[in-house]
């Protein structure tokens, strides 16, 4: 079986890397053909947007073609509320769950139900397939995203149960609080202790960082992303690629892609600096990453912390000029984060709502909801994906979300 999550297709659709979704989903199918998987699995966030254009649409349903061009010998039937039926299997099958990214709210069709209308993706929420291939059978179990703060009381509700005698892979996209920074409801009530025993491989979506962790005689994967949309640490130190995992071994490996646009994260902390200083830096550690080979413009993310000289604010440290003299050989971000005198004042008001027991992040997404319902949208909106974009500074799709062009 192969698997992957988190293609994000669609991703900057007006920008020189609109291409980049759609050739790393072909790249992890193609893998996923090349290694003989029976079965390909992805964990969620198949669009970048709730409603893609018919452009990223249209590119879609082209990269998923490619799944066709190796027949599988499995046998594939749904099961669901008490429902059981047949799946028409044509090449390699592959079963997707949807994410916070496409989720609509119950009883909105995705771009996956058309997708699975097509007969390109299988489509799967809270309910399992048994995939059969000779005399072994594999049942994967998947539970698209829902609000987090409904994410505990749901998972009990459904409360999967393995099949016995056969291996069982369990589909999630949520987070969990052992990977979050925020003790909040709001971000996460799951944690791994909550997840239903018995499953040999609980594969989890959501978080676009690679980790693997054994939990007794299971195994949970967060299997990152196949495209980078922002660069944090833990992201930019592992590459991308397609995970496989062996039923009858239980083994998990896993095979990067040939072809991958790099990415570097660097923090930097300065005392009392001058913004020659920080400028100079900026390029020092810019030409280093240039030094390695980068088929694709790599990306390049600068972190900048501590304090300036007295008088000099972030204002002062001007990084056009650096940003400009690189943009035809890489893609870069920078965040200014000096300390100033303003950060006393903000630290002392983020120790006031520690007392409070209310987070910015609960804080922030209570006044986003009360400002989406004076504003007369319906309940059905995706707040969650709207208040995610917002914090992860994803105008572009924010503005997607509110419908605004």
């Amino acid at each position: 079986m192969a698997i992957f999550s988190d293609t994000h297709l669609g991703f900057e659709e007006r920008s020189e890397r609109s291409q980049e979704s759609f050739d790393n989903l072909e790249s992890a199918i193609s893998l996923s053909l090349a290694g003989n998987a029976d079965v390909i699995v992805i964990a969620g966030d198949v669009f970048d947007a709730p409603v893609p254009s018919h452009s990223v649409l249209y590119k879609s349903m082209q990269s998923f073609s490619i799944s066709k061009r190796k027949d599988s010998a499995v046998s594939l039937k749904l099961e669901k509320g008490g429902i059981s039926r047949d799946i028409a299997v044509s090449g390699t099958p592959v079963i997707a769950i949807h994410g916070n990214h496409e989720f609509f709210g119950k009883e909105a069709k995705t771009a996956l139900d058309v997708l699975d209308l097509s007969g390109l993706v299988i489509y799967l929420h809270a309910g399992r397939i048994e995939a059969q291939k000779g005399s072994e059978k594999l049942y994967i179990y998947g539970l698209g995203a829902v609000p987090e703060k409904r994410a505990l009381d749901v998972m009990a509700k459904w409360g999967p149960v393995p099949e016995k005698g056969s291996p069982n892979i369990l589909l999630v996209h949520q987070a969990f609080k052992e990977f979050m920074a925020v003790d909040d409801e709001m971000v996460a009530t799951l944690s791994l202790d909550d997840l239903p025993k018995g499953f040999d491989l609980t594969v989890d979506g959501h978080l676009h960082w690679r980790n693997e962790q054994n939990l007794g005689d299971s195994i949970f994967l967060l299997a990152g992303s196949t495209i980078a949309t922002s660069i944090k640490k833990l992201e930019a130190q592992k590459p991308k690629g397609v995970y496989f995992f062996d039923t009858t071994s239980k083994a998990l490996s896993f095979v990067p892609f040939d072809v991958q646009r790099k990415a570097f994260y660097h923090k930097m902390t300065f005392k009392d600096s001058g913004p020659q200083d920080v400028i100079a830096k900026c390029r020092e550690l810019i030409l280093q990453d240039l030094k390695e080979e980068n088929r694709l413009k790599p990306l390049i993310r600068l972190n900048l912390k501590g304090t300036l000289a007295k008088g000099i604010n972030s204002a002062d440290v001007n990084l056009k000029p650096v940003l400009d003299e690189f943009a035809q050989s890489a893609l870069l971000s920078v965040s200014k984060n000096f300390s100033d005198v303003s950060f006393k004042a903000r630290i002392e008001e983020l120790a006031e709502l520690q007392k409070s027991r209310l987070s910015i992040a609960a804080m922030g997404f209570e006044l986003l909801e009360r400002s989406l319902s004076e504003a007369e949208f319906d309940g059905t909106f995706p707040s969650r994906g709207l208040f995610d974009s917002l914090a992860e500074d994803e105008i572009e799709n924010a503005f997607k979300l509110l419908g605004v062009e």
